[in-house]
């Protein structure tokens, strides 16, 4: 039996015939692989072949084998995505992306986006809710540099504004910033005040943080490392005593 090159490239596409065979698939009990003419044609899930009231006998014309074409990469596509999302919440850009990187057309993607949209499965406001919960639990980003998260995720402006005002997003910047130094600051000991301001600044900035809020944690945790080296030298001093 001849075949033809799809459209979307996803598997090739057989000519028009008869359904000589259904078979159950060995890998996966939920698809069969479906005969046209003794030579096999394209593998369906159980839920295409109940819809589509596929049988045995069954003669599919090249305008119906694209219809079933379009199911297959429809329902591959909408697995594909339902298995990213049950790791994580994902935005729609990145499930756009994904699906993209997987060899999935345009247009199967933006029907399986549409869909799970609709059912309530992609929300770009319920992923960057997500996102910012994560970022502020962590306290490891500023408020700039999770909103630039968002952004690079798709999300929009409007989004990003109202998830951003109800979590009160930048508002706990200088605690983050200093949390964040603190939890650095071994690595920074032992530096004169200007090296120190450099490396542990730019660490704060990569962070996303204010310039208030770095300043702010730069200083304390300026004052507690030298605190800590006079304890320590003082230690030593009484040690040698004690020899």
């Amino acid at each position: 039996m001849a075949m033809r090159s799809s459209k979307n490239n996803v598997q090739p596409t057989p000519s028009a015939g008869s359904i000589t065979a259904i078979r159950a698939q060995a890998r996966d009990s939920q698809r069969v692989n479906l005969e046209i003419n003794g030579e096999f044609a394209m593998g369906v899930s159980l839920d295409i072949l109940a819809h589509e009231g596929l049988f045995v006998g069954q003669h599919l014309d090249d305008a119906k084998i694209l219809q079933l074409l379009a199911s297959v990469a429809f329902d591959r596509a909408k697995q594909s995505a339902l298995r990213l999302l049950e790791i994580r919440p994902r935005s729609q850009r990145e499930i756009h992306e994904r699906l993209r990187q997987r060899g999935f057309d345009a247009d199967t993607i933006t029907a399986v986006t549409t869909r799970l949209s609709e059912v309530g499965l992609l929300d770009d406001t319920a992923f960057a809710t997500y996102l910012v919960e994560q970022r502020q639990r962590a306290s490891n980003r500023g408020g700039s540099a999770i909103r630039q998260d968002l952004r690079r995720h798709g999300i929009d402006t409007n989004t990003i504004s109202a998830v951003a005002d109800s979590h009160h997003l930048g508002d706990d910047d200088e605690a983050h910033a200093l949390t964040y130094a603190r939890k650095i600051s071994r690595r920074f000991r032992g530096l004169d005040r200007t090296t120190f301001t450099r490396r542990l600044g730019g660490s704060l900035q990569r962070r996303g943080f204010t310039g208030s809020a770095m300043r702010h944690a730069m200083q304390i945790v300026w004052q507690e490392i030298q605190l800590g080296s006079e304890l320590d030298s003082i230690d030593d001093d009484e040690d040698a005593l004690d020899d």
